[in-house]
């Protein structure tokens, strides 16, 4: 992306979140100033992931107040620059709710809800959910606190859900059929999308290894440092 800067839409910033520092991280992130850690009491993958958001979320909202959205993604999707950025300056919105959709319906709930694996917010609703309180207790209330339901995806569709009352303040936007959502059922599926031409067709692609995404950016190389052959994955 710092390569591609000049012709993006936008000035973007972005950072590395972890739940905790270490010895590794901190030298890292004294040379590159990338790493946000979120110093959470949950540690680790599957536990808690709403409290994370919701401290992301608080941090943009207080770092970068005059953003126009904010995203997180996971470690593993590959992004097609700058074509996923010129998408979303088509799509601009303070309560812009982007990214790869569960369920078809209008309202937003657990079923219907977008996949946290790349989700975009507009800074409204940054704003909002940054000046609600999170809760994970049982007792929690939806409407007065940001409830808990260990994943970042379904904790955001509740707080996102007391909207549904005015059912045109959350720009709800999928691009289902330009996100590549595998999930835990890849297989050998992700062979059919490693083309040269995959950024012409996709945006985004979920479940990438190293080697994946390695490939991927040198077909999508707009700076010319590319090729379009790589050798067979190993």
């Amino acid at each position: 992306m710092l390569r591609l800067q000049n012709v993006l839409p936008f000035i973007i910033t972005y950072k590395f979140l972890l739940d905790k520092p270490s010895s590794h991280s901190i030298k890292e992130n004294n040379l590159h100033k990338d790493i946000l850690y979120l110093n959470v009491s949950y540690n680790g993958g599957s536990v808690k992931f709403g409290k994370k958001m919701y401290v992301w979320w608080r941090y943009i909202h207080k770092i970068y107040p005059y953003a126009l959205m904010g995203a997180r993604i996971d470690d593993d999707v590959f992004v097609c620059v700058p074509q996923i950025f010129e998408r979303l300056d088509s799509l601009k919105s303070g309560t812009l709710y982007y990214g790869w959709r569960h369920g078809r319906r209008k309202q937003i709930n657990r079923d219907n809800r977008i996949d946290d694996m790349f989700l975009v917010l507009g800074i409204d609703l940054i704003s909002l959910i940054s000046k609600k309180t999170y809760c994970s207790d049982s007792t929690c209330k939806n409407k007065d606190d940001l409830i808990e339901t260990g994943h970042g995806g379904t904790s955001m569709a509740e707080w996102l859900s007391i909207y549904n009352d005015n059912i045109n303040f959350v720009h709800f936007v999928a691009d289902n059929d330009r996100i590549v959502q595998l999930g835990d059922n890849n297989n050998d599926s992700y062979r059919k999308y490693l083309k040269p031409d995959f950024c012409n067709n996709k945006l985004v692609f979920h479940k990438s290894t190293c080697e994946m995404m390695h490939q991927l950016h040198l077909y999508n190389d707009h700076l010319g440092n590319g090729t379009n052959y790589i050798g067979p994955l190993v």
